[in-house]
């Protein structure tokens, strides 16, 4: 039986960001598995729900492709696992193709459960649709210049780094001030 925890993000903006996935699979408390990827760039409709979708999607197929018969699903996506249980209808027309997937998906296994959990408990699949979004950032300096009003700033950047974050570059604006105010109220500086 393997635990699928999928994760997906619109950054810096959503919707119309860049849309990355990522999953985790766990077997005996193991990671045995984990990825990520870009879904879209830019659009209404690429959106942090879409991620979220593909996310699941692909951590389905990835287990049918390795043969599972069983697998626990976890997400930190209310609305996609409350659609996925039918507690929720799907209302977005653009959601409606990747929840008829999903359900498809979920046909092809003999046991199929799925269920929330916080953001915390779900923090590697966060990390594959985090650095997936970062990687694609660093790979595509077109699409950097896109957000750059979005990003972090030089300044904010830099003192990230001497504070001993990584890939600083790929926040929003907002959320390195938030960890920089953080970061410096823990030190007492």
């Amino acid at each position: 039986m393997y635990q699928l925890f999928f994760d997906g993000a619109c950054e810096p903006v959503n919707p119309g960001g860049v849309g990355a996935y990522g999953f985790a699979v766990y077997e005996d408390d193991r990671e045995i598995h984990g990825e990520g990827g870009v879904v879209c760039v830019g659009g209404w409709q690429c959106t942090n729900n879409v991620a979220e979708y593909t996310a699941l999607i692909k951590a389905m197929e990835w287990a049918l492709s390795v043969g599972a018969a069983e697998v626990e699903v976890y997400g930190d996506s209310q609305l996609v696992v409350r659609q996925m249980l039918g507690v929720y209808q799907v209302k977005a027309p653009h959601l409606v193709p990747l929840y008829e997937q999903a359900v498809e998906l979920t046909r092809r296994f003999r046991k199929f459960s799925i269920g929330w959990v916080p953001r915390e408990r779900n923090a590697r699949a966060d990390y594959y649709s985090k650095k997936a979004y970062c990687d694609f950032l660093k790979t595509h300096p077109e699409v950097r210049r896109l957000y750059a009003g979005r990003l972090a700033t030089e300044r904010q950047v830099a003192l990230l780094k001497r504070l001993g974050i990584e890939d600083a570059e790929c926040l929003p604006r907002r959320e390195a001030s938030r960890l920089i105010k953080r970061l410096l109220s823990r030190r007492g500086t």
